[in-house]
């Protein structure tokens, strides 16, 4: 660290301040979270199940990203159920019905359809209705597709590749959310699944594009969250900050160097059961999983500007998520 580099004092006593305010709002969510939530977590199990969730109609599942990793195993444990229809949705239509067809003879209905999240907010949401007009009404959306430029090795990170992870990891995400939640309002029913990522929270460096895309998306989950509440409009929405789960995206970090020990890579199979018990059992806002790394990195959010700048040079220079800028 050069000498320009070492904060001054006023900064310094600024960052110490956010600090202690960090701590009063943590004591006092623990308490809040302890003290009062926690009793009726416990007097929630006493109630009737059909009373917590009411009349469910017959499930319309679409899942975005439904070729691969998380979104096929989401797709995988629906297809063992009766009653459903799922629609698997994928920009690689040969892929996703690769993927299906692997599945065998099922107990749900199963549809495949090409959505590509780089087409555009408006033809994104015209194919969304037009998936709600013939399979629908859609009762659960799974929203998980994603991208990242580790997948090409040869692609370096600028201009180029963020505009492209905007595309798909923001604006394809939010148009197809926006236009279901406004079809499941005027219902009042829906389920609404939304996958950012435990780096949307605290990340090394190195992840800035891709960490930035997932930060927008955890909170537009979020506050959805609120707002369905606000509204009771009879739409719930989950957020789902995946850890380092074993999928292409991770294999391929691995390979360009990562540090990140191989047993903290977890199944993509763990973390689609995790989702949908959340999404299924209501009054769940956020999955994260595997649940000891999405506890460091959430309480990593606790750091002073000062200190979260140093910790995400620190991970950058070991190189936890690999030595490639995504």
């Amino acid at each position: 660290m050069s000498l320009k580099n070492i904060p001054p004092v006023r900064y310094t006593l600024q960052n110490v301040l956010i600090s202690l305010g960090t701590v009063v709002s943590s004591v006092s969510s623990l308490a809040l979270t302890a003290g009062v939530i926690l009793p009726l977590s416990i007097a929630r199990n006493f109630v009737p199940v059909n009373l917590l969730q009411g009349p469910q109609p017959r499930r319309v599942i679409l899942v975005v990203g439904a070729s691969s990793g998380i979104g096929y195993e989401v797709t995988k444990i629906y297809a063992a159920q009766p009653e459903t229809t799922i629609i698997a949705a994928s920009s690689k239509p040969a892929k996703v019905k690769e993927a299906v067809t692997s599945l065998g003879k099922t107990q749900a209905t199963i549809v495949t359809t090409k959505l590509d999240l780089k087409s555009g907010p408006q033809k994104i949401s015209d194919k969304v209705k037009e998936l709600e007009a013939d399979h629908g009404p859609i009762t659960h959306l799974y929203a998980v597709s994603g991208i990242s430029n580790h997948l090409d090795s040869a692609k370096p990170w600028g201009l180029e590749v963020t505009n492209e992870m905007i595309d798909v990891n923001i604006k394809g995400t939010v148009a197809t959310v926006i236009t279901l939640y406004d079809l499941m309002k005027e219902r009042g029913f829906g389920k609404i699944c939304i996958v950012g990522s435990v780096a949307g929270y605290s990340a090394p460096a190195n992840m800035i594009s891709y960490a930035s895309t997932k930060a927008f998306i955890n909170t537009f989950a979020t506050s959805l969250r609120a707002i369905a509440s606000h509204e009771q409009n009879g739409v719930n929405v989950v957020c789902v900050a995946p850890g380092f789960i074993k999928t292409r995206m991770t294999d391929r970090m691995r390979s360009q160097g990562s540090t990140m020990p191989g047993f903290e890579f977890a199944n993509a199979e763990g973390m689609a059961q995790a989702m949908v018990d959340g999404v299924e059992q209501d009054g769940v806002g956020l999955v994260s999983w595997p649940l000891r790394q999405s506890v460091l990195m959430y309480a990593l959010q606790g750091l002073n500007p000062l200190c979260d700048t140093l910790g995400r040079l620190l991970t950058f220079k070991a190189k936890v998520s690999g030595k490639k800028i995504t």
